[in-house]
């Protein structure tokens, strides 16, 4: 056979049952007939092209067409995960394991899918297949490690991710998920060197950064960790990995009060005090109103450190400090909805302001 047909025709007798699995050679009538069409089409699957296979009594006929349309199986099954389809995705990377139970694009896909939806235990015996099959296969040790750390052994992923950089130290993923790894077991000094790593390597991986951030977060880094943190949010607007990040700049900003200001903060119980004075008779609608405008504005960052009154809004006169502001919407919402988490912890010196504006808890 030529390697790219275009049609080639031969009897069956020429064909040799010892092709097929062991389980098909005996096949006889239409049984074998299917086996040998499907044997053939999986032959010709991913050369670049559509083979469209015919099997009769006497003859195969197979009608080869040159497309750039033309995907292989394996293909076909990552598309279907790239677009959100992962029954069917699954279903097609495991027929191709079916016939070919050590191909390495298979066992990666299909290994890495499963690991997404839950599937450890299965997902761990291929991916670890595949690190014996092809240890140099791109990606393939960063893979089994992030799917035995969803197990929970993260010593053994630690040691996989470990190999991972011994065989690239430029592989950006693996430095990210290894200091991730040893940050998580509490080896700070280590993790530090893969984070930081990690986000030269990855300059545009928000995740790198925001692990590098709470990683800084937990050593104490508070200032460096704000910049980390600032820079998740500038990289992926929006989304919950900025979410996490507004929250550790909340964390962040909080514990520096807390140490300026001791158990409280004099200026706080004063804005405090103001605000209760502010909303004393409002409607809630009004105090509402304020409240989530404060709030949108803090989502774009509020200096608590600087005492300048930069800051104006459209629903009250005259222009305010950020820790002001913060007073005003914290007693805000204790007025509207007193459950709800503002992300800074003004209780005591609300407090104490209520005490001041003579109402009791």
């Amino acid at each position: 056979m030529s390697d790219t047909p275009h049609d080639i025709q031969f009897a069956l007798s020429e064909f040799d049952r010892g092709e097929l699995p062991a389980s098909q050679r005996e096949l006889q009538g239409d049984d074998f007939l299917q086996a040998v069409q499907a044997h053939l089409a999986a032959q010709f699957s991913g050369q670049g092209g559509v083979a469209n296979v015919t099997v009769t009594k006497d003859r195969v006929t197979i009608r080869w067409k040159e497309s750039t349309e033309g995907l292989s199986a394996i293909e076909q099954g990552a598309n279907h995960l790239k677009e959100g389809n992962y029954e069917k995705g699954i279903a097609i990377l495991r027929r191709v394991l079916e016939r070919n139970p050590d191909d390495t694009d298979a066992l990666s896909n299909l290994g890495m899918a499963l690991g997404d939806h839950q599937k450890n235990e299965e997902s761990l015996d291929l991916l670890n297949r595949l690190v014996t099959v092809e240890p140099d296969y791109p990606g393939a040790w960063v893979a089994l490690g992030v799917a035995q750390a969803r197990s929970g052994n993260w010593d053994q992923a630690i040691r996989t991710f470990r190999e991972a950089v011994v065989r690239d130290s430029q592989d950006g993923l693996a430095r990210k998920n290894l200091g991730a790894a040893l940050s998580q077991k509490g080896k700070l000094d280590e993790a530090s060197e893969h984070l930081k790593a990690a986000v030269v390597l990855l300059p545009s991986d928000a995740e790198a950064w925001l692990n590098l951030a709470m990683h800084l977060e937990q050593s104490g880094g508070s200032e460096e960790a704000g910049v980390a943190y600032k820079r998740v949010i500038s990289l992926s607007p929006g989304s919950q990995i900025s979410d996490e990040a507004e929250k550790g700049i909340s964390r962040i900003t909080n514990a520096d009060f807390r140490k300026a200001g001791g158990d409280h903060n004099t200026d706080a119980v004063n804005y405090c005090s103001e605000a209760l004075r502010l909303f004393d008779g409002m409607p809630k609608d009004e105090v509402q109103k304020i409240a989530f405008e404060i709030a949108t504005l803090g989502s774009k960052g509020l200096s608590v450190k600087d005492p300048s009154e930069k800051y104006s809004l459209r629903s009250l006169p005259g222009t305010f400090s950020g820790l002001q502001l913060l007073c005003i919407q914290y007693v805000g919402f204790q007025i509207i909805d007193p459950s709800a988490d503002i992300g800074f912890d003004l209780s005591s010196e609300y407090r104490e302001a209520k005490n001041a504006f003579g109402e009791r808890d």
